[in-house]
């Protein structure tokens, strides 16, 4: 790791404090190396006037040239492992919560078997922040839904169905027994069932809600369903984890959208679910990648795994 490495990730987190802490380094060494790439350019990189910290118009072409080397450097190696047959190499995986937990640990486990010399590094974050890393090809895949055809392609592994989750303790939930299903019910795909009804959404209008930040799939759905219901959710609390949602509506402290396949997984015996209707009740989890940009032979074994895994299940 080198001065430009330090440089790039202070304008990620837009903190000297955060990217120190992620570089195992202190915030003072930090600093001085960054200044020293300063005077060495003869710039000023960073405003640091502003909070959080941003970059001036000579920082902004200089990040946009460290980009395109640090391309240029990632292409150069996918290349060079290439031409090991697949003995050697590296790939960066990426996904949320949920996705780090519950959906890559079987497919990790199968690359892993087949393609012992290849590392594979798992970046977790937000929805948002993994497609901007995505697009700067910071990352190699990323697991995930909803993505643009016009900037990445994508390849998908399997539907998953949005359910609503109820803490036990809500008293709306007796006056819906008869749509009400358990975790077990869940785990048996009851919900799936054609004979499973569907809940009216309207039910839940003066319910509080817990929700995903701006810019996450199942916040968006979660808006389109409510809407298409006549009501705008009540929420005081914006998650930036769909497991988090979960795992808080476990506890009693709101109503949540989840899918099934993370209660399949995650388990929670607290709550109680509801099958939804509508086009926004279904959703598609691909794996993909920037669109037009060099696919490594490591990568596009990762992804036949991914395929593979998800076709069995």
């Amino acid at each position: 790791m080198d001065e430009r490495d330090y440089v790039y990730e202070v304008y990620k987190e837009r903190s000297f404090s955060a990217a120190a802490k992620n570089l195992f380094v202190s915030q003072p060494a930090l600093s001085t190396s960054v200044k020293k790439t300063e005077r060495a350019l003869g710039i000023t990189i960073f405003d640091r006037s502003t909070s959080p910290i941003t970059l001036t118009e000579e920082g902004k072409l200089y990040i946009e040239s460290l980009e395109e080397i640090r391309h240029i450097e990632s292409r150069t190696r996918e290349r060079l492992a290439d031409l090991s047959d697949l003995r050697t190499g590296k790939i960066t995986v990426s996904g949320e919560n949920f996705v780090s937990s519950f959906i890559l640990p079987p497919i990790l486990m199968r690359f892993a078997e087949k393609y012992a010399g290849i590392s594979v590094e798992l970046v977790e974050s937000n929805s948002p922040e993994l497609r901007r890393e995505l697009l700067t090809e910071t990352i190699d895949l990323l697991i995930a839904h909803d993505f643009d055809p016009v900037a990445h392609t994508a390849v998908p592994l399997f539907d998953e169905a949005l359910l609503l989750a109820v803490p036990q303790s809500f008293a709306i939930n007796g006056r819906l027994s008869p749509f009400a299903l358990s975790l077990s019910d869940v785990q048996a795909g009851r919900h799936l069932s054609s004979d499973c009804p569907a809940v009216d959404l309207r039910a839940f209008a003066d319910e509080s809600f817990l929700l995903l930040k701006k810019g996450n799939d199942m916040q968006r759905r979660a808006h389109e369903l409510c809407e298409a219901a006549g009501f705008t959710p009540r929420t005081g609390i914006r998650l930036d984890q769909l497991i988090t949602s979960y795992n808080l509506a476990c506890a009693g402290m709101g109503v949540t959208f989840t899918s099934d396949k993370l209660v399949e997984r995650a388990g929670g015996q607290n709550c109680v679910y509801y099958r939804l209707s509508g086009e926004h009740a279904v959703r598609r989890m691909y794996i993909g990648h920037k669109r037009n940009r060099y696919v490594s032979r490591a990568c596009a074994a990762f992804i036949e795994t991914a395929k593979e895994v998800y076709a069995e299940k």
